[in-house]
């Protein structure tokens, strides 16, 4: 089973044009992390980020190649410095000491823990093939959009669902711990902890894999809110809706297009999306209903790289196309799979999802199709940054009428608010291009 170190190997190794065992060397690289009282806080929090993707230490007498200095303290070794600030009004990280001192609202510090977290990453594995991360670089707060007042009021979540227990939903979660939150909040997801998936999932550790996410997710977090109930489910979001009813609020973190096309069939009253292209973006989506602007569908629509993967998976595990698009491995699709894999136990597959059993045999190499390469994980910065600007993306459908629907943030520079952009509906989409769907949407929360 892939474990979480190679996760961050193959993306490396990916983006960087290597072997996997070269990337996995460049990643044994060491950070010395230094910091004054007032920044300790967020020197962990940027800290956490780092340590699962490199190897970071608060011990001057280790051997490291990057110092990052957090606040206004000297550095410790001869190692190349980086030096971290933070005050109420943004947060920067540079090459030469900073004035810059102050208190930062939790969640905006949170969101510049991965923008630090990002600079420290392209110091300590210097290669120009890496997204670029130009030096001083500086995260204006004003730019998320969020007015301070609304990160001092308090928020039920009840009606609320967070669809996705995987790493953007960790960085949500994670980030929600920073505001006045009660209620309660079902996570809806059926699979399982993979080996990888502690790369990235802040809340994991090698002990939860084999466990279902929902359940691993929200036990892990439940100590972080103290007013908010976190509830599990393991099932699908469409088994969960046409049980307890439409959704006043999707928070949706899954990792399918196809997943998200059928969330937004279920009309859900407000949508708040998340999700992110390997280490290269995050995009986030938001409408409400009735929304004459573009759905998750119009955001998400079937393009032909979603076939040609399908397709490779079907042909990989030796099932049909139709039994990929159902998702999850039935005893029937398990007893053909098997026949490819022997010495297999079949029972161990049924209820897995088809793109994690392929993902996971592409690790081993038990796969040899021509486009058997798997999806890769990003960075755990780049899932916590997602996560957290779904939370200001929630924050600022609670608190103003956005008159955007779509940000599109480059995880190795900074959010930028104009290029925020209000997406219109496409004129064949598959859902709401139907006449009935504006009918549907305004008898239910018209």
């Amino acid at each position: 089973m892939i474990n979480a170190a190679q996760e961050n190997a193959r993306m490396l190794a990916s983006i960087l044009g290597l072997a996997e065992d070269e990337a996995a060397a460049r990643l044994e690289q060491t950070i010395l992390v230094t910091s004054d009282a007032q920044c300790a806080g967020w020197a962990r929090e940027i800290s956490e980020l780092l340590e699962r993707t490199v190897n970071v230490t608060f011990d001057p007498a280790v051997n490291t190649q990057v110092e990052l200095i957090v606040g206004d303290v000297q550095p410790r070794s001869n190692s190349r410095c980086l030096y971290a600030s933070i005050d109420e009004q943004g947060a920067s990280v540079t090459t030469q000491p900073q004035k810059r001192k102050g208190d930062a609202p939790p969640l905006f510090a949170a969101i510049a823990a991965a923008s630090v977290a990002a600079a420290a990453l392209a110091a300590v594995i210097d290669d120009p093939a890496l997204p670029s991360v130009s030096l001083p670089h500086a995260l204006d707060f004003n730019q998320l959009g969020v007015p301070m007042a609304a990160l001092d009021r308090q928020y039920d979540l009840s009606g609320s669902v967070l669809i996705g227990a995987g790493a953007v939903a960790h960085g949500f979660v994670r980030a929600l711990r920073h505001l006045r939150v009660l209620g309660e909040l079902p996570i809806v997801d059926p699979k399982t902890v993979g080996g990888g998936n502690p790369n990235r999932c802040l809340y994991l550790d090698e002990t939860d894999v084999g466990k279902n996410k929902s359940q691993a997710l929200a036990q892990r977090a439940q100590k972080d809110f103290d007013q908010l109930r976190l509830l599990p489910f393991v099932e699908e979001y469409r088994s969960y809706a046409k049980r307890v009813g439409p959704t006043r609020t999707a928070i949706v973190t899954v990792d399918s297009r196809r997943a998200r096309r059928s969330i937004q069939s279920e009309l859900p009253g407000r949508v708040l999306d998340a999700s992110t292209t390997d280490i290269q973006a995050v995009i986030v989506h938001s409408h409400k209903q009735p929304n004459p602007h573009a759905c998750l569908a119009c955001i998400y629509k079937h393009i032909p790289d979603e076939f040609a993967r399908e397709q490779a998976i079907a042909e990989g595990l030796g099932v049909s196309l139709d039994m990929v698009r159902e998702a999850f491995i039935t005893p029937e699709a398990a007893s053909l799979i098997s026949r490819h894999q022997p010495g297999r136990d079949p029972q161990q597959w049924v209820g897995m999802a088809y793109d994690s059993l392929f993902k996971q045999l592409c690790g081993e190499q038990a796969l040899r199709t021509p486009e058997g390469k798997q999806v890769l994980a990003p960075f755990a910065f780049v899932s916590m940054l997602a996560g957290a600007l779904l939370v200001c993306e929630f924050l600022r459908s609670e608190n103003s009428a956005a008159s955007t629907n779509y940000w599109a943030v480059n995880p190795w520079g900074t959010p930028i608010s104009r290029v925020r952009r209000l997406r219109g509906r496409i004129s064949d989409c598959e859902f709401c291009s139907r006449p009935e769907v504006d009918a549907a949407a305004l008898e239910l929360w018209g």
